[in-house]
């Protein structure tokens, strides 16, 4: 007996319990904290009991997967692409061709197509009036242009040309793919190309304003030759007669004739369906261009512009011998031209009557080739073939 009369085994068993109790509390505590890591290990992939086993099989971590991922990622990257076009692809493309938001597509039976790694010429047929025909002609070639870029092969231009019923064309541009205009009227189109020509006949029907009838480096065909193009006016006018399109654009559309295909230039055959060009690559299937002979004619198209001294503008296609100047190809136009002699070389005064300093002290005629000023006496200026002369009128040097 204790002294408060309590047996002392009783004592002795309540407070084994409250120990046990304890003891059991903290393992359900550690327990469920093992748990809950657990868990948490298994959500980031790895294995709780690996310290137990030696197991490295589950060690890998989303951070670990994440960085093997990306490494991957850079090295595909990294890794050289070759990525080509083929003239399938380009039908495609025009079968589904849009500008600006205007449906400007071409099915490929109205359509040729030459594909090499210098550029894409399609050719086609059309019997729209003048101001719908250059329009389209404009907006396709931009178009096109503008998708080849994102294509990313490095084909730098697309240059489209538009026939009538009898074959003539009609008109002809060059549109880089560099920069490629998505939006914008005619005058600003024809302003992104490289170089176009519009015929006689097309260039009288247009509502033309600043636009000039040929511009920049002359559109040549795949081989080099220079695009043959009316700059006149012609008697009998454009051949625009339903049959005779239809005609002609079978033709065009089966690869049998027209300006691109074998029959016009040929040392160029028109790439087939299953040809495919790249920046790197050559012409599928091509043979070298034969050199133009030495003695060869150079076939230039002059511009004369006196807009700006009450006159017009008119063009003219004109063959020089070798060695001949735009001073020259002025010349040969017919004009009348009054010129003299200087220390700096020939200096033309008037052409056709429209004088310098009709329009003030500083007016006068000044001349450029492709497009840029060359800065000195036209009479030192050789030309080459396909050079586009352009003389103006100005009102300010």
């Amino acid at each position: 007996m204790s002294d408060n009369g309590t047996p002392a085994n009783g004592q002795q068993s309540a407070g084994g319990k409250r120990t046990a109790r304890v003891i059991l509390a903290v393992l359900a505590a550690a327990l469920i904290a093992f748990c809950v890591w657990a868990m948490s290990v298994y959500a980031q992939g790895g294995d709780p009991l690996a310290w137990a086993t030696g197991s490295a099989a589950f060690q890998t971590t989303a951070d670990e997967t994440d960085q093997a991922t990306s490494q991957d990622t850079a090295s595909s990257q990294e890794a050289p692409q070759t990525t080509t076009v083929t003239t399938d692809d380009v039908y495609t493309a025009l079968a589904s061709l849009q500008f600006d938001g205007t449906d400007v597509s071409l099915e490929k039976d109205a359509a040729h197509v030459v594909l090499s790694a210098e550029g894409i010429w399609v050719e086609e047929v059309s019997s729209d009036a003048a101001p719908d025909m250059a329009l389209a002609c404009a907006q396709r070639s931009a178009a096109l242009a503008a998708w080849v870029s994102e294509q990313g092969v490095g084909i730098p231009s697309v240059t489209w040309i538009c026939e009538d019923g009898a074959g003539a064309v009609r008109m002809a541009i060059a549109m880089p793919t560099d920069g490629a205009p998505t939006t914008g009227d005619l005058s600003a189109l024809l302003s992104a190309a490289t170089g176009y020509s519009i015929s006689g006949d097309v260039y009288a029907q247009l509502d033309a304003g600043d636009v000039l009838q040929f511009a920049g480096t002359a559109p040549t065909l795949p081989g080099g030759t220079a695009i043959s193009i009316d700059a006149a006016v012609t008697s009998s006018g454009e051949n625009l007669s339903v049959t005779d399109v239809a005609t002609r654009q079978r033709g065009i559309g089966s690869g049998a004739a027209g300006a691109t295909g074998a029959g016009s230039d040929a040392d160029t055959p028109a790439a087939g369906a299953g040809g495919s060009a790249s920046a790197t690559g050559g012409q599928p299937g091509g043979a070298p261009s034969r050199p133009a002979p030495q003695d060869a004619k150079a076939r230039v198209t002059v511009t004369i512009d006196a807009r700006a001294d009450g006159g017009s503008s008119s063009s003219y296609q004109v063959s020089l011998d070798p060695g001949a100047t735009a001073y020259d190809a002025l010349v040969a136009t017919g004009a009348s031209v009054n010129a003299r002699s200087t220390a700096m070389g020939v200096y033309v005064a008037a052409i056709n009557g429209y004088a310098e300093k009709d329009q003030g002290g500083e007016s006068g005629w000044k001349y450029a080739v492709n497009g840029s000023y060359p800065g000195y006496s036209a009479g030192a200026c050789e030309l080459s073939d396909g050079d586009a002369v352009t003389w103006v009128y100005v009102t300010s040097a």
